[in-house]
């Protein structure tokens, strides 16, 4: 009788297999995760960047509303015509001491180089219809020099401090839709914002 002679062949039990599953499991659950952190930090970084252009866009719209701001005057030491502007007569009735409150800036007419609404792409938009509002933007007053002081040579100086805010759904927030109808007040811990604050001077004519 001839003598069978058992070989043992090697190769992997349930325990090792299940093991080695778990591990690659473990670790493309980690790859994924870094790519969506790298996504979203991508675009929050986009979107941020946006917000900042809009911010001194808009400061730069101010400062060209300004050249409407022609008195007072050494011709019309006694006059202002500050509530002749388009945006900038928001400040018209504050007196020297007073911080004005948020107002988004009126849109009458073209939309184009005059809105407070912008979409994904920081392109203006119409107050109503079209694509949601992705982008909103508000501002407010406060005297540094108010025209009324004492004297020609004061009213001639007047300087306006304003501070302009852009702000903007979070990721994981629904969009704005309609920046006219939105308080953001009421709405910051969806919101992230970007502050951007310049002075504003009179254009004085001759």
């Amino acid at each position: 009788m001839k003598r069978t002679r058992l070989r043992r062949e090697r190769g992997y039990t349930v325990v090792e297999v299940m093991s080695a599953m778990t591990l690659f499991a473990i670790g493309a659950a980690g790859v994924i995760s870094m790519q969506r952190v790298t996504i979203q930090g991508g675009d929050d970084a986009r979107r941020m960047d946006i917000a900042v252009n809009i911010a001194h866009e808009w400061s730069a719209r101010l400062h060209r509303d300004a050249a409407f701001w022609t008195r007072p005057s050494a011709s019309f030491p006694d006059e202002n015509n500050l509530a002749q502007t388009t945006w900038l007569s928001g400040a018209a009735g504050l007196d020297a001491t007073t911080l004005g409150p948020w107002t988004t800036p009126p849109l009458a007419g073209d939309h184009v180089g005059r809105s407070p609404a912008f979409d994904l792409f920081g392109r203006d938009l119409p107050a109503a219809g079209g694509d949601p509002h992705i982008f909103c933007t508000q501002y407010r007053f406060r005297w540094i020099t108010h025209p009324g002081a004492t004297g020609a040579s004061q009213r001639m100086t007047a300087l306006l401090r304003a501070e302009i805010r852009v702000y903007y759904a979070r990721l994981d927030e629904a969009p704005i839709v309609d920046c006219f109808g939105y308080d953001p007040e009421a709405n910051k811990p969806r919101l992230h914002f970007v502050h951007v604050t310049t002075a504003v001077r009179p254009n004085p004519e001759p």
